[in-house]
């Protein structure tokens, strides 16, 4: 019996030492929790950021390195909305660890192309606003009401014709979600189908199209120029669009939410396509973790976004993205 017992305790002794042993590796591994501690693995890895978070990633990407030696993480700035070529490539170094999108609907068209991408998970936000020249939006509302989709509707099928400034969607996640919004109106829903694209095709042709809508090359700052006052009725762009051109601190500017409600929320989706590993994979979700931190979300007013937030405003799947992209390009000429 005795050396039963002494079996038994030798056992549960041995169990454990091994658990107290995972518990202290994963300790000097990842540091403690809510804490983000130089990665033991050496790895040198890319994340492709859409242009106008690039510069607060950049940053981040600074501050990380110097806590991880061991993980280095170079940023690069997209040139195109889904920057396929930086992920299908034949080169000797390996794509990209990871892609920080303009928003969730761009993964997700994305990925109906092929690209292999998981688990985003936001990193800043910036939500849809209407904007426009104070006096030109008081005589707007007094001829048509207040502004809204229903307004402007109005007056683009009206002998006045509309005069939208938008960004383009073939270019920008904020064209696209300027889109989402009118759909959504249309089909009085809070997510869209490609469904609800086709349904909504006459209201959305009558809006925007036989040039009520414009898409300049860069909206936000055309608005803010000398000759801004003539581009256009009313611009509908992201808030970090209009802070970029400063037209937030214009005081004969007014700046207010679109209803319904779409957000750009900056998705960082890891890429599972060619070549990822485990260890550069781990290196990115240590590096989004990083950007997640209080410390990296509390600069993101400095750069015109707002702190990552859950879901909200109105959903769209990548297919929707694409039926409104091919809409575009045969109505927006």
């Amino acid at each position: 019996m005795q050396p039963n017992r002494i079996a038994f305790f030798g056992i549960v002794g041995l169990a454990i030492l091994i658990v107290a042993g995972m518990i202290i590796g994963t300790f000097f591994l990842f540091g403690s929790v809510g804490e983000v501690s130089p990665l033991q693995t050496e790895v040198d890895v890319e994340v492709v950021a859409a242009p106008v978070i690039y510069p607060w990633v950049e940053q981040a990407a600074q501050q990380f390195n110097q806590a991880n030696p061991k993980t280095q993480v170079s940023v690069i700035e997209a040139t195109e909305l889904i920057p396929e070529s930086k992920f299908r490539t034949a080169a000797a170094q390996p794509p990209p660890v990871a892609w920080i999108a303009e928003a969730g609907f761009v993964v997700e068209l994305a990925k109906n192309k092929g690209l292999a991408f998981d688990d985003p998970q936001p990193v800043a936000g910036s939500d849809l606003a209407w904007g426009a020249y104070t006096d030109k939006l008081e005589q707007l509302t007094q001829s048509y009401g207040d502004l809204s989709w229903d307004s402007l509707h109005t007056k683009a099928t009206s002998p006045d014709g509309l005069k939208l400034v938008i960004s383009s969607p073939q270019n920008t996640a904020e064209g696209i979600a300027a889109l989402i919004s009118a759909t959504a109106f249309a089909a009085n829903a809070e997510a869209i189908s490609s469904g609800d694209v086709s349904s909504a095709n006459n209201w959305l042709t009558d809006t925007f199209g036989d040039h009520n809508a414009t898409v300049p090359p860069t909206p936000a700052q055309s608005f803010a120029s000398v000759q801004g006052r003539t581009l256009g009725d009313v611009g509908l762009l992201s808030m970090v669009s209009w802070r970029s051109a400063k037209l937030d601190q214009n005081p004969n500017f007014t700046l207010l939410p679109v209803e319904p409600a779409v957000t750009l929320d900056f998705p960082m989706a890891i890429w599972t396509g060619s070549r990822a590993t485990p260890e550069m994979q781990a290196a990115a979700h240590a590096f989004r973790d990083f950007l997640l931190e209080s410390s990296q979300q509390s600069q993101l007013t400095a750069y015109g976004l707002e702190p990552a937030a859950g879901q909200s405003g109105v959903q769209a799947d990548g297919s929707t993205a694409d039926r409104l992209q091919a809409w575009a390009a045969r109505v927006l000429r």
